[in-house]
């Protein structure tokens, strides 16, 4: 009797094909809900650190009867210490669980918070936005950044901020360090050595803006980073849209001359300079950053002259911020910017905003009556 022998049947090469192309549509379409999951949560994660952080400033207000200062601290300007340029994140480092830290900064006051130094190298995990994709090592001019880096500033409202009176405080040792330590307001909330208290805003706490992201730049061209104009010798007259002008929605313009000079915007969480501290509610979320007038540092330019100092971020559409009531919100870039052909108020200005429902947002006591629809 003869046996029958079953041969199992395999896959012809067109039913393997088949299945690989149904395998390819089902991540083709399940991709982009992967990825928009995981940017929901890191955007989640970027609002609760503004959060902690806003709650840590009303806390160090509670404490101290005043707002901690977009730059403060101790030892002399042109030679050692802290050269005054601790930031505000350093200020309330206490209250989000890094006292540690913070003693130990204290305790090196001969070291300047952009030294390569250990205190100044650690990356403090809620000054970064997860969603901010940068070399943390290298910053977009190609240089090494041994600093920890920080996706967020301190609003100084709808004005021009620098972080020196003149630039006779860059240049005279003597001088420079008397008036270094001269409080310098702004339209905002923080300025240098300028501790507002709750009262000071008459806008409202929860009308007024505390923190907002300011992405770490990938690249020289790329959001977050500074340009420079330098034909802004008058910032009595200068007009924001000759900065809006650089952003091409995605990019800066080609025409554009980035600010190559030093350390590049977001690699410096201590430094408390407007440059990297500060933001400005002039132009709208997601468009440029200019540096107005000579780059030069010893001119009073560079690091510490004034600017547009924009708020950005990796998320689409806009930028977290939060108030200084402690709440959070996401502001949209098409936010109302008013009327960008004026010139910004003097940063010990008063009145209302020129610029929309986004300059009264900056300013503490303009007067403006604010409504935001989310």
């Amino acid at each position: 009797m003869k046996r029958l022998r079953f041969q199992p049947k395999g896959f012809t090469l067109v039913e393997l094909f088949v299945v690989i192309a149904i395998i390819g549509i089902l991540v083709g379409l399940l991709l982009p809900a992967v990825q928009a999951a995981r940017e929901a949560a890191r955007r989640m994660q970027c609002s609760n650190n503004l959060k902690q952080m806003s709650l840590a400033a009303l806390n160090y207000e509670s404490a101290n009867k005043r707002f901690p200062a977009r730059q403060s601290g101790a030892g002399f300007n042109h030679a050692g210490g802290h050269r005054m340029r601790l930031s505000v994140f350093v200020s309330i480092m206490p209250y989000i669980e890094q006292g540690a830290l913070y003693d130990a900064i204290l305790a090196n006051p001969t070291v300047v918070p952009w030294a390569n130094h250990v205190n100044f190298n650690r990356q403090v995990p809620g000054y970064i936005c997860p969603s901010d994709a940068f070399n943390p090592t290298i910053d977009p001019r190609g240089s090494g950044a041994p600093n920890g880096k920080s996706s967020y500033a301190a609003n100084a409202g709808d004005c021009y901020v620098a972080s020196v009176l003149n630039a006779a405080e860059r240049t005279d040792p003597v001088q420079g360090t008397l008036a270094a330590t001269r409080p310098m307001s702004n339209r905002g909330v923080f300025g240098r050595f300028d501790f507002q208290t709750i009262g000071s805003i008459s806008d409202g706490t929860s009308n007024t803006l505390m923190f907002a992201e300011r992405s770490v730049p990938t690249d020289l061209r790329g959001k977050g980073m500074v340009m420079v104009d330098a034909a802004a010798t008058n910032i009595a007259t200068y007009s924001p849209l000759s900065c809006r002008a650089y952003w091409t929605g995605t990019q800066y313009a080609p025409t554009a001359s980035p600010f190559t000079q030093d350390t590049s915007p977001g690699h410096r969480w201590a430094d408390g300079v407007a440059f990297f501290a500060n933001f400005t509610t002039i132009l709208p979320p997601n468009t440029s950053s200019c540096l107005l007038g000579n780059p030069n540092w010893a001119s009073g330019g560079g690091h510490f002259g004034p600017g547009i100092w924009t708020p950005s971020s990796e998320h689409t559409g806009g930028v977290n911020t939060s108030n200084c009531d402690g709440s959070v919100r996401f502001i949209s870039q098409s936010i109302d910017a008013g009327n960008l052909t004026i010139a910004a108020p003097a940063f010990n200005g008063g009145g209302p905003s020129p610029y929309g429902v986004w300059g009264a947002m900056g300013s503490k006591s303009g007067g403006e009556v604010v409504t935001i629809q989310d």
